[in-house]
C-alpha cells in the first residue's frame, strides 16, 4: 500500500509529523501542491509538472504522491506515479521508499526485488521507519535474496516498537496467521489496536474481522460494524458491504421470520447502496445488489408486522 510520505504529506497539508519541513521545498512546490489538495487542480498541476520537468526532485516526489491518489482529487495513475518516484528517488528517504515500493510491485515491468531491497535499505538508513519493516518483510520471506525470518521479523518489530503503524499492522498479520511466530490472536489484536489508533485502514478492517469471528475476544457484530465503518472512512471501500452485512444480521436475527429492527435495516440498506456503487470488486457490487433485494423483502415483512399490530 502506498501512503503519503511524511515529507510530501506536510506539503499536501495532510500531517505535521514530517521530518522534512515544508520550508525545505521550493515555495512554489508547496503552493501548487496545496492548491491541488484543495481541489484547485488546474493550472496548479500544470505548473507543478513544469517544475518537475525543470529537475526539481521534490516536485517529482509530490507529483508521485498526487498521482498515487494521496489527495483524492486527481485520478489515480500508478504508472505515472512511479515514473515520478523514479525521478525523485535521490530526493530523500521517503522518495527512496516510494521508488522501492514501485520496484517491489513490478511497476516498471518485472518485479525487481533485489533493487527493491537496496532502496528500502537506503530509505531505512535515512530514518524512514516504514521502509525498515518493508525490508524486513522481504528478508523474512526471501524476496530478492536469502530468507532470514528472524532478522526480518526483528526489523519489523523495531519499526513497530517505534510506533510505525504499517509495521504494527504487519506484525498483527504475522501473529494472526501464525507466520514466523506462534499464532496469537490476542497479540495480533494488540498490534492492530496500536495501528488503528493512528488510522491505519487495514488494521481497522482486520479488527472488524476479528470481532466478527470472535478472534482474541468475544464475537461482537456491533463492534465489528464500527471497525468496518472506520476502515471505510480511512479508504477501505470494500468495507462498506461488511458494515451493511453486520447491520442486516442484527436487524433480522431470526431470519427469515423476523422480527425486524427497522432502524438497523435502514442502516444496512444505506451501506449496501454504497457498496453497490463503490466497492472495487465487481462480484462484491453484485452481491450488494442482491442484499438490497433481500432488504426489500424484509421491509415488506416489517410492514406486515406493523399491519398485524
Amino acid at each position: 500500500m502506498v501512503l503519503p510520505s511524511l515529507a510530501a504529506a506536510i506539503v499536501l497539508g495532510m500531517t505535521s509529523r514530517a521530518p522534512i519541513q515544508a520550508e525545505a521545498y521550493d515555495p512554489r512546490v508547496v503552493a501548487y501542491a496545496r492548491q491541488i489538495a484543495a481541489g484547485e487542480v488546474e493550472p496548479a498541476l500544470t505548473d507543478l509538472n513544469a517544475l518537475a520537468a525543470s529537475g526539481d526532485l521534490n516536485a517529482h516526489d509530490v507529483l508521485g504522491e498526487i498521482y498515487a491518489g494521496a489527495t483524492g482529487v486527481v485520478n489515480r495513475d500508478r504508472p505515472r506515479s512511479c515514473e515520478h518516484f523514479r525521478a525523485a528517488r535521490e530526493a530523500g528517504a521517503s522518495a527512496a521508499h516510494n521508488y522501492a515500493q514501485c520496484l517491489w510491485e513490478g511497476a516498471y515491468g518485472d518485479r525487481r526485488l533485489e533493487e527493491a531491497r537496496v532502496w528500502y535499505q537506503n530509505a531505512a538508513e535515512g530514518g524512514f521507519l516504514q521502509s525498515k519493516c518493508a525490508l524486513g518483510n522481504m528478508i523474512a520471506k526471501g524476496e530478492g535474496g536469502a530468507a532470514d525470518p528472524a532478522r526480518g521479523m526483528a526489523l519489523c518489530r523495531e519499526a513497530a516498537d517505534a510506533g510505525e503503524p504499517n509495521a504494527q499492522t504487519d506484525l498483527g498479520d504475522y501473529y494472526g496467521a501464525g507466520t514466523f511466530v506462534p499464532r496469537d490472536y490476542v497479540e495480533a489484536r494488540r498490534w492492530y489496536g496500536l495501528a488503528a489508533a493512528q488510522g491505519q485502514r487495514n488494521a481497522l478492517f482486520n479488527l472488524g474481522v476479528f470481532d466478527w469471528n470472535g478472534l482474541g475476544g468475544q464475537r461482537d457484530l456491533e463492534s465489528a460494524g464500527k471497525w468496518f465503518e472506520a476502515a471505510y472512512a480511512a479508504g477501505r471501500l470494500d468495507a462498506a458491504s461488511l458494515v451493511g452485512r453486520a447491520a442486516l444480521i442484527r436487524a433480522v436475527p431470526n431470519t427469515p421470520a423476523g422480527p425486524v429492527d427497522v432502524a438497523l435495516l435502514g442502516k444496512a440498506k444505506t451501506w449496501f447502496e454504497i457498496a453497490a456503487e463503490k466497492d472495487p470488486d465487481e462480484a462484491a457490487r453484485a452481491q450488494a445488489a442482491v442484499a438490497l433485494a433481500q432488504i426489500s423483502g424484509y421491509e415488506a415483512l416489517s410492514r406486515q408486522h406493523l399491519s398485524a399490530d
